[in-house]
């Protein structure tokens, strides 16, 4: 029973990797007639009215613990978000967001050693390195230098490893409730984009109706949904696993770009996306599948060379 209950959290992670991979393209076209604080204070500003109208009863009796935790969770988050929305605005492209996006995981073992004093395994640093020079490939246009744009995703990225490892930490809390946290980071979001889109003025003049169906899908699913199975799947699922099934957003983000965005793929872009891929994988795993091959075949092959020996032994036996 529990092992079926980890598949299906496992699952739910999954579809969110899914659902957040086809944002980048869906965000990428929103930009185009609305500011990253507009589209991220509408989103949501959705998903929270939704939340709170399903959970009304649970929501109404929060904990100071849940919201403390709460905002510093949403904080975190929209950092992310909207360092990564304003990335794509400033030029990078959706396919790039996505797996600069998603550095995240080897940013959270470095980020638990400065605050909880877990020092980082070899597996981190190599991890580290490749996703450096991942990111050099990926980055890095003719004229030798990052833009701008990617710039500002690799920072959004920080702010996703801080939320995920404070939301780790804060969900398997006795005093708190998965769906109340969920709501309260999301609302902090959206306060706080609005509060952004008050200051700078972003309000749209004119609506796309392509990119008000995009806003609506990000704040049903990609917002309300997603955010709500992510807190709700750290809770019952090891950090480790978690990570890499999240990771998986950055492929299914360029798969979806290719497809459907027409996104020009160089073989520099792609050895890029593949050691940043690499990265992760090692340092989530630590090549443990690996270990495990050499284990089985260290053992087969010690089995057939006892079975060898004894009978050799027993062929000798039979002689004397």
């Amino acid at each position: 029973m529990k092992n079926n209950k980890e598949l299906l959290y496992k699952l739910c992670l999954i579809v969110c990797s899914i659902i957040w991979g086809s944002t980048f393209v869906v965000i990428k076209d929103a930009t185009n007639t609305m500011s990253s604080g507009f589209i991220n204070a509408s989103r949501f500003t959705i998903a929270a009215v939704i939340l709170l109208a399903v959970y009304f009863k649970k929501i109404k009796n929060i904990n100071k613990s849940e919201l403390k935790h709460g905002i510093i969770m949403g904080v975190a988050l929209f950092g992310g978000y909207y360092l990564q929305v304003l990335g794509m605005e400033y030029g990078s492209t959706a396919g790039k967001c996505a797996f600069l996006s998603a550095t995240f995981c080897v940013m959270v073992p470095f980020l638990s050693w400065g605050v909880f004093k877990k020092v980082p395994d070899k597996y981190s640093v190599i991890a580290a390195i490749l996703c450096i020079i991942g990111v050099a490939l990926v980055s890095i246009e003719n004229g030798a230098h990052i833009t701008v744009g990617d710039g500002i995703i690799l920072i959004s990225a920080f702010f996703y490893a801080v939320n995920i490892m404070f939301t780790s930490e804060f969900s398997t809390r006795e005093n708190n409730d998965t769906i109340i946290l969920a709501f309260l980071q999301i609302a902090v979001v959206g306060i706080l984009s609005w509060i952004v889109v008050l200051i700078k003025g972003e309000m749209p003049q004119v609506y796309d109706a392509r990119a008000v169906m995009g806003v609506v899908y990000l704040g049903i699913f990609a917002t309300a949904l997603c955010l709500l199975m992510q807190v709700i799947g750290l809770k019952h699922i090891n950090s480790t696993s978690a990570s890499i099934i999240l990771s998986l957003e950055s492929v299914f983000g360029v798969m979806i770009s290719i497809a459907f965005y027409n996104e020009v793929v160089t073989p520099k872009l792609m050895a890029g996306f593949a050691v940043i891929f690499i990265g992760i994988i090692v340092c989530e795993t630590k090549l443990n599948f690996l270990k495990q091959k050499i284990s089985i075949k260290k053992s087969i092959t010690g089995n057939y060379k006892n079975n060898n020996n004894s009978k050799h032994l027993d062929a000798n036996e039979s002689a004397l």
